[in-house]
Formats: C-alpha cells, sequence, structure tokens
C-alpha cells in the first residue's frame, strides 16, 4: 500500500513538473519583447515610436497583477515623453501606486530613460512650462527633472526642496516626497585649519606686554546654521615695561623683551548670518582657557617655579568670515565609486575675550585678537 503510495506521489509531482515546463504566459513574453524594442526606440531617440509601445504595454498590464515597468522607469518615461499629468497623478497617489510596481532585472530601462533626459532637459522643461498644469504641479515636475539629470542629491537640489516646502507647505506631494525622493538635509561639513593670530593684550596687561603674532590651529563643525569650533592659538607675548615679582622662592627681575608664552583653548560656538556656496559670515561666542606663562627655566623640574600671569577661565565675542578658495570631489577608497565634496577655504576671525582673572592686579587686562586661517573641508561649504 505505502509503495502504490509513493509511486502515485511520484507521478503527481512529474506531471506538475511537465506542465510547469510547458507552460507559456504569453503576456510575458510581449512584455519582455515590448521592453527591449522600447528600449531600442529610447536610444534610437524614436520617442513617437516609443510613446505607442509604452501605451501599449501599460495598457497591456494595467488590470495584472504585475506591471510592465518598475516606479522608477513609469516616472521617467512619463517625464521624457512628457505625459506629465500621468506623471502628477502617479506621484500625487504614491501610497497607492508604489506597492503595484515590480522590477525587472532582466532589462533596466531607467539608464537608458536617464541618459535620453540629459539630452533633452531643455526641451522637457520648455514642455513642463507649456503645459496646463498648476504652479505646485510644475515646481514639482522642475525637481524631479534636476534630480534625475543631476543623477544625485546635490545642493543645488536641497535648496529646490527647501524652496518648495516654503512655497507648498500643504503639498499634496507630501507622501511622494517624504517616501519617495531623497530626504532634504542639514548643510554639513567639518574642517581642519591652521594659520596665524595676531594677540593684542589690553588695559594693563597692554601696558606691560606687547602684541605679538602666534600660530593657531582649528576643527570646525558646520551644520546647518549653527556654526562651532573647537581651536587654540599659542606664541610668545614679549614684556613692554620692565618689573619684579617674588615667586615664594625669589624676586625675579623680567626684562624688556623677555618672551612668557601666551596659549588659550577653548569652543566657539556661532550662527550663520550668511552662509551660501561663497562666503560665511558668522557672530560667536567662545569659552576657554586662557595663560601666560614664564619661561625662565630650562629643566622640567623647575617648572613649578614658573611664573603665571594669566592662568584663568576666558569667554568672548568675535566674528568670522570664510571665504571659499575651490572645491573639488575626494574619491573614497573606502567606498564603492563613492566621492566625497572637500573645499579649501580662508576663514578671518576678529574677537575680543574677556579674561575672568588675572595673578596680579598690576596685569588686569583682556585680549583681542584677528587670525587668518587656511581650512581643509569635507562636505558642503
Amino acid at each position: 500500500m505505502s509503495f502504490c503510495l509513493i509511486i502515485a506521489t511520484f507521478s503527481l509531482s512529474a506531471q506538475i513538473e511537465n506542465e510547469i515546463r510547458s507552460y507559456v504566459d504569453s503576456s510575458e513574453i510581449i512584455i519582455r519583447n515590448g521592453r527591449r524594442y522600447l528600449e531600442k526606440n529610447l536610444m534610437d531617440g524614436n520617442f513617437s515610436k516609443a510613446t505607442e509601445v509604452y501605451n501599449f504595454l501599460a495598457d497591456k498590464t494595467e488590470n495584472k497583477i504585475y506591471l510592465a515597468f518598475s516606479y522608477d522607469e513609469d516616472l521617467g518615461l512619463n517625464l521624457l515623453l512628457k505625459n506629465f499629468s500621468d506623471l502628477s497623478n502617479k506621484a500625487i497617489n504614491y501610497s497607492q501606486y508604489f506597492p503595484k510596481y515590480t522590477h525587472n532585472p532582466e532589462i533596466n530601462l531607467y539608464p537608458a530613460i536617464q541618459e535620453q533626459l540629459v539630452k533633452q532637459e531643455k526641451e522637457v522643461s520648455s514642455a513642463i512650462a507649456q503645459s496646463g498644469l498648476s504652479d505646485e504641479d510644475k515646481d514639482l515636475l522642475y525637481i524631479f527633472l534636476y534630480l534625475v539629470v543631476a543623477d544625485k542629491a546635490d545642493d543645488m537640489y536641497y535648496s529646490q526642496m527647501k524652496e518648495f516646502h516654503k512655497k507648498y507647505p500643504q503639498t499634496k506631494y507630501f507622501d511622494f516626497i517624504n517616501n519617495y525622493l531623497p530626504r532634504v538635509r542639514a548643510r554639513t561639513s567639518s574642517a581642519y585649519g591652521f594659520g596665524v593670530s595676531g594677540v593684542f593684550p589690553t588695559g594693563k596687561l597692554g601696558e606691560g606686554f606687547k602684541s605679538n603674532v602666534s600660530f593657531n590651529l582649528c576643527w570646525d563643525f558646520n551644520i546647518g546654521k549653527v556654526y562651532s569650533s573647537l581651536y587654540m592659538q599659542a606664541g610668545a607675548l614679549k614684556v613692554k615695561t620692565p618689573f619684579s615679582v617674588n615667586n615664594s622662592v625669589q624676586t625675579i627681575t623680567f626684562d624688556e623683551d623677555e618672551n612668557f608664552t601666551y596659549l588659550d583653548a577653548g569652543v566657539l560656538i556661532g550662527y550663520f548670518a550668511v552662509r551660501n556656496e561663497h562666503i560665511h559670515v558668522a557672530p560667536f561666542g567662545a569659552i576657554m582657557g586662557t595663560s601666560l606663562t614664564s619661561n625662565m627655566y630650562d629643566n622640567p623640574d623647575d617648572e613649578k617655579y614658573e611664573l603665571d600671569i594669566i592662568n584663568s577661565f576666558t569667554v568672548g565675542l568675535g566674528l568670522k568670515t570664510e571665504i571659499k578658495l575651490f572645491d573639488y570631489e575626494m574619491q573614497n577608497f573606502y567606498g564603492n565609486g563613492y566621492s566625497q565634496k572637500s573645499y579649501v577655504s580662508l576663514k578671518f576671525e576678529g574677537g575680543y575675550n574677556v579674561i575672568a582673572k588675572t595673578e596680579f592686579d598690576e596685569f588686569d587686562g583682556d585680549v583681542a585678537y584677528v587670525r587668518a586661517t587656511l581650512m581643509w573641508g569635507f562636505g558642503s561649504f
């Protein structure tokens, strides 16, 4: 009995296999051949014939469980073939249409569509302008056309999308924008810099020490409208007026032009009043530590005897202006052909730092400064 059951099961399995092998879906053959023919006409620039083929395939699969095109292809074809109303409808009703689309891995039409849109950009843009669509529809189509032609979401795309959101805060394309188009991201960058600083003591501190040039290092972070920087500037301030002090061990006299080591380091936080592709302007506040120390001893063990004029918490205000010199695409060798935007710029800063406390009342004062820094940045300037 068991043997007969095994034989029957085997026979049924073989029958099903033969039925599957012999089954031919004529619609599938038509769609596959039609897609190839459509691709040929696109590459030949025969858009009249391409429109006929597109309409035929779209009608053929209208009531099927699968469609002739992927969502990307369908939107691109409607744009290229100037079926703007259909494109607008499928974008507005993204949630309704998108789940029905399938991807055909055998023949990808999108590269051919994108290539032709690059060539036909001006003509398509002119056709959008002359269409009877609403301003909102036209603006969305302009953005979509730019995105397809650029083949990436760049600063221009983000700028266009921000303007679109301002103009149409309750847009009917909400689902399409949020779920399909690249999200608008904050303009971000990080940059390293080194340069020179002019340090100008004020008040009694300025009477005791001369202004001088120092060097500075910084690491900037720019996120949207927020400017921040970790920085350090260091150098020497020379004695202007000779003076004598007691350092608890002995009385020391400092002659004119003797060097004191000057150092301040901290964080800057500001807000971009101007941030575009060419120039930055940002007022900022500063929190840091400042020190001004003598250089009397060569032996590190004797450093404890050095004289501190300043060893204090400091706050300040300033203004930065940064000018982009040039930018370029830098290849990321850890990615797969991925490149990263980089730039070189020149940053100018000026400010005034208020020193909370000096070690000697005779040197009460603050510090003004100017800085010029060469910056190497990564991201969007």
